[in-house]
């Protein structure tokens, strides 16, 4: 019994001191990052947001974005993409689905550009509802398309694991692609 209890308590604390980390990783990101360009903050590898994300802080990399979104008045909606994907992967439901949702285009048309996003974002808003069907005919339209532009094609790898793994949470799903 004393066994577990040494376990648990050292899980607790490393638990403790991950989100510590994070904290201070944060911390320090906010004083640098917000003066950081819209490409080298969102689309830059080991920049931004980015660095956060990959030590598996989503909650304060989100933070960060947001606080990004404020300092710089961006209105680029993959910054609010973004903010949702790391919301749902810190377990943020309806934040991310908030988020989400503010996304969705207008309208769009397949003539000019054959990505289909909305129904790249309503899938993944149908896994954050728990809604299968309606998970299954978004990712089903952009089956459909996954030949008429490559960005269809790696959405639909990302969606055909929400419906593999749709009785697990989106971080699971997510880092289990194609397994």
């Amino acid at each position: 019994m004393r066994s577990i209890l040494f376990v648990f308590a050292l899980l607790t604390s490393s638990s403790a001191l991950a989100a510590e980390d994070c904290r201070a990783l944060y911390q320090e990101h906010v004083k640098t990052d917000l003066a950081l360009s819209y490409e080298e903050f969102d689309q830059t590898d080991g920049k931004g947001f980015r660095v956060l994300a990959a030590r598996e802080c989503e909650k304060e990399a989100a933070d960060l974005i947001e606080e990004y979104i404020r300092a710089t008045k961006s209105t680029k909606s993959s910054l609010r993409w973004h903010i949702a994907q790391l919301r749902a992967t810190a377990g943020d439901t309806p934040e991310a689905i908030r988020y989400a949702k503010s996304v969705l285009a207008e309208t769009e048309d397949f003539s000019k550009s054959p990505l289909r996003w909305n129904d790249y974002v309503l899938a993944t808003i149908a896994f954050l509802e728990h809604d299968k069907p309606a998970l299954v005919l978004h990712r089903d339209k952009v089956a459909e398309a996954r030949e008429a532009y490559f960005g269809n094609e790696l959405n639909l790898k990302l969606l055909d694991s929400l419906v593999k793994y749709f009785d697990r949470d989106y971080k699971y799903a997510t880092s289990h692609i194609g397994q």
